[in-house]
C-alpha cells in the first residue's frame, strides 16, 4: 500500500531554516467564559513538534486534547498566544482566507469515520477536492487513486453499509490524504476497531507521516488506545491543560498509561 506526498500551501514560503519544525505553540491559552465562572481548558502550552513524524497526544478524558487540536488546525482561535503551521499563523488570517488554507493544509481522520451513506466510497474521497472546485472528472480520478494507496481500489463503488469497519476508516483515510494536506489529525482512529484491523489502519496512518524535505508532512493522533503507542515518533501527555510529558514510545509505561488515560474527568 501507498500513501499520497504531502501538497505545497498555496502562497506558503518556500521552507526556510524552521522546516523542521511543523507546528508551532508559543503561551497557548483557552479560556471559556468570564470571570468566577471562566474555565481554562489550555493553558500556557509551548510546543514545538517536528515534520516528517507520528506524534501521539495522550491523556484523561476533558484534559483540552480537542481544544488543543482545534487550535492546532485553526478550527478555533486561542484566548492568548499563537499557533503556527508550517509558517501559516492563524490569527494573522482572515476568516475567508483560513478556511482555503485550512482546506489545503489539514485532513482529519474520526473515530466514526463520517462517511456520507448515500455516496460510494470514490465519491465521498472525492468530496474535499470538490469542495476546492477541482473539476469533477480530476477529483473521481485522484480519489481512485487515494483508494488505490489505501487498497481498496477494487471497492471504489461500493456504498459505506457494504464496507467493513476497517474498510471504512480506510476510505476515510483516503478521503483525508486526497487533497495531499501537509497535517493529517486522527481522532481515536482505532477505538471502534479489533486489534488486527486496527494495526491495519495504523500501518497506513504511520506511511503517511513519512512527507520528505520538500513537502514535509506531520500526523497527530489522539489516543487513549495503548496499543498503538510503538506506532509514534513522540508521546505527548497532556493533563489539566498542559503538556506534562513528551517521551518515545519505549519509555512509557504502556499498562499505567492506559489506566491513566481511560479515566473519565468531570469538564
Amino acid at each position: 500500500m501507498s500513501v499520497l506526498a504531502a501538497n505545497p500551501v498555496p502562497g506558503q514560503p518556500a521552507p526556510t531554516g524552521d522546516a523542521g519544525i511543523a507546528v508551532r505553540l508559543r503561551g497557548v491559552t483557552k479560556t471559556y467564559g468570564k470571570g468566577p465562572t471562566a474555565v481554562q481548558a489550555v493553558r500556557g502550552v509551548d510546543l514545538d513538534l517536528p515534520a516528517n513524524q507520528l506524534a501521539l497526544l495522550v491523556g484523561p478524558s476533558g484534559c483540552g486534547k480537542t481544544t488543543l487540536i482545534s487550535i492546532i488546525t485553526g478550527v478555533l482561535d486561542a484566548t492568548e498566544g499563537t499557533a503556527e503551521v508550517f509558517g501559516n499563523e492563524w490569527t494573522r488570517m482572515s476568516p475567508g482566507r483560513r478556511a482555503k488554507v485550512r482546506a489545503t493544509l489539514v485532513g482529519f481522520v474520526f473515530q466514526q469515520f463520517n462517511l456520507l451513506p448515500t455516496l460510494p466510497a470514490v465519491e465521498n474521497v472525492a468530496v474535499p477536492l470538490l469542495i476546492q472546485r477541482t473539476g469533477r472528472r480530476e477529483a473521481l480520478k485522484r480519489a481512485r487513486q487515494a483508494l488505490d494507496g489505501v487498497g481498496l481500489g477494487n471497492r471504489a463503488g461500493a456504498m459505506p453499509s457494504q464496507l467493513s469497519g476497517g474498510q471504512q476508516q480506510r476510505v476515510a483515510i483516503a478521503r483525508a490524504l486526497v487533497a495531499r494536506p501537509r497535517v493529517l489529525v486522527c481522532d481515536e482512529p482505532t477505538a471502534s476497531l479489533d486489534g488486527n484491523t486496527g494495526r491495519q489502519v495504523m500501518d497506513l496512518i504511520k506511511a503517511a507521516s513519512r512527507g520528505s524535505e520538500s513537502e514535509p508532512r506531520l500526523v497527530i493522533v489522539v489516543t487513549h488506545d495503548a496499543r498503538v503507542f510503538h506506532y509514534a515518533d513522540m508521546i505527548y501527555r497532556m493533563e489539566d491543560g498542559r503538556i506534562t510529558s513528551m517521551a518515545p514510545p519505549d519509555e512509557i509505561d504502556h499498562a499505567k498509561a492506559q489506566h491513566e488515560d481511560t479515566r473519565r474527568r468531570p469538564t
